[in-house]
């Protein structure tokens, strides 16, 4: 049990020494095109972080939020989470939106993944949002409420993914 957390432990910080290897390698490329260009790419503050947290499996989860630098898009990775009630068979996705009106908010959902984006003309977000688990996305109700928008999907059902056993006589 130790050695598991030990390898949890290891495996997350392997994976933010990742990112901020990235990061680094991102902001020096930005600065040194902006350099030689003399293009001004970083004419705001830049926003970037992450949030840390233990899955219900037990596994470490790493998200990463923020502005993305690399393009002049101007678009946010917003941070997100996502809650199975294995129960009641739902799927309830939580999204800080902050700062935007309802009415920019585009969603479309697949089943297994969300695709977000919100065009406001102060903040613009996007994310394509992998679910922790299959829904069946015509079951979908979302409300949007201070900043927050919330999905709930009904979990698909366990199928056996269109095989069927054949007799063999």
């Amino acid at each position: 049990m130790e050695d598991d957390r030990r390898r949890y432990l290891k495996d997350m910080l392997e994976e933010l020494d990742r990112y901020f290897d990235e990061f680094e390698k991102t902001i020096e490329d930005v600065l040194r095109s902006t350099l030689i260009t003399g293009q001004q790419r970083l004419s705001k503050p830049l926003v970037a972080g992450f949030a840390m947290g233990v899955g219900p499996e037990g596994k470490p989860s790493i998200q990463f939020f923020g502005d993305r630098v690399e393009g002049k898009d101007g678009y946010r990775t917003p941070i997100h989470e996502q809650v199975v009630d294995e129960k009641d068979g739902k799927l309830r996705l939580i999204v800080e939106l902050p700062g935007v009106e309802k009415e920019s908010i585009e969603v479309s959902a697949v089943e297994n993944k969300v695709s977000l984006k919100v065009g406001d003309d102060g903040r613009k977000y996007m994310a394509d949002i992998a679910l922790k688990r299959e829904v069946d996305p015509d079951t979908s109700k979302a409300g949007f409420r201070n900043g927050l928008l919330e999905i709930i999907f009904s979990l698909k059902e366990k199928t056996n993914k269109g095989y069927r056993r054949v007799r063999v006589v």
